[in-house]
């Protein structure tokens, strides 16, 4: 039986065009910057 295998990583950059390019770029780092902003608050435990 084969495992199914999760994707954890993606290139989300390939796009035809650099201005498409710059944007899902940008999106990209707003989305990682909100989501160290949501997690801010929270106690991190080693």
């Amino acid at each position: 039986m084969a495992k199914e295998t999760q994707i954890i990583c993606r290139n989300v950059f390939k796009t035809s065009t650099k201005a498409d390019t710059n944007k899902e770029f940008t999106k990209r780092w707003i989305e990682l910057i909100n989501q160290r902003e949501k997690n801010k608050g929270r106690a991190v435990s080693n």
